[in-house]
């Protein structure tokens, strides 16, 4: 069977290597497709989808961006977008413009607990991208002030620590919306670590359109139960190892066996939005 990686970030946003980089190495391990999903960002989908061609590689444009509800984040996959589509853009500008609020307060924050990092430093671990959590945590590490990234986000910037920042309020509805709008799909993204059926349900009725079932973060029940979730509600299905880098914690690229089907079901789905 063919098999497809749906989550993938590259240093467009979190991750380490270049969209090119995160391309060539699910080429190298035998995939025949995949989805970069960088967050609140197309920026690195042209080079992506540049290089997947060369490797013969179906491609689906994507991103992960950003909801949230009272004390939570929702992640929400938006697949086969329209990356030139201008309202898309000032829409993602404006998480983008929020995630340096975010960061610059963390920072702080930081300050005020007597931590010496500064606002450049965790630019200087940016690169293109915007600044996320993951950014925060990496300059905290560079500058010997914390051993770890692990230790980082336990100690301060973990939902309910001192440094932690919540993002402007950003309903899944409104997200929802704007990917349709823009001619893509929205799939929630790693159900299994905090939703269940009821809130599945819920923003199925605010138009979402399927669930990520396969990834690293949710347990077999959970999987049989997402599954179920989507024959029941007629949810499309994704998947994917939400791969960050060759030296991050996370699983490796195409671990989640994603049958190509399901990437050909969201293509079909887009294409009819």
């Amino acid at each position: 069977m063919s098999h497809v990686d749906l989550h993938l970030h590259s240093d467009a946003s979190d991750g380490i290597v270049s969209p090119t980089e995160v391309v060539r190495r699910a080429a190298s391990l035998g995939l025949s497709g995949l989805s970069l999903t960088d967050h609140d960002t197309v920026e690195g989908l042209d080079e992506a989808a540049e290089e997947a061609r060369l490797h013969d590689l179906r491609f689906l444009p994507g991103a992960e961006i950003s909801a949230n509800e009272p004390n939570r984040s929702v992640h929400i996959l938006a697949f086969g977008i329209d990356r030139r589509d201008s309202e898309l853009l000032a829409f993602l500008r404006t998480l983008q413009e929020d995630r340096r609020r975010r960061a610059r307060r963390m920072v702080e924050k930081l300050q005020a607990l007597g931590v010496a990092l500064t606002y450049d430093a965790v630019e200087d671990q940016c690169k293109r991208a915007a600044p996320t959590r993951a950014h925060v945590a990496r300059a905290l590490v560079a500058e010997g002030l914390v051993p770890d990234i692990h230790a980082v986000f336990r100690l301060y910037l973990k939902r309910g620590r001192p440094a932690f920042v919540e993002k402007r309020p950003t309903p899944p509805s409104l997200v929802i919306d704007e990917v349709h709008r823009a001619g893509g799909v929205a799939l929630l993204a790693h159900p299994g670590r905090t939703y269940g059926e009821p809130e599945i349900t819920r923003w199925r009725a605010d138009g979402l359109d399927g669930v990520e079932v396969l990834h690293p973060a949710n347990r077999e029940d959970v999987r049989r139960l997402l599954a179920s979730l989507c024959r029941r509600l007629g949810l499309l299905r994704s998947g994917g190892s939400d791969w960050h880098g060759p030296i991050s914690d996370r699983s490796e690229i195409g671990s989640q066996k994603v049958p190509l089907e399901w990437m050909e079901e969201i293509e079909q789905r887009a294409a009819a939005v």
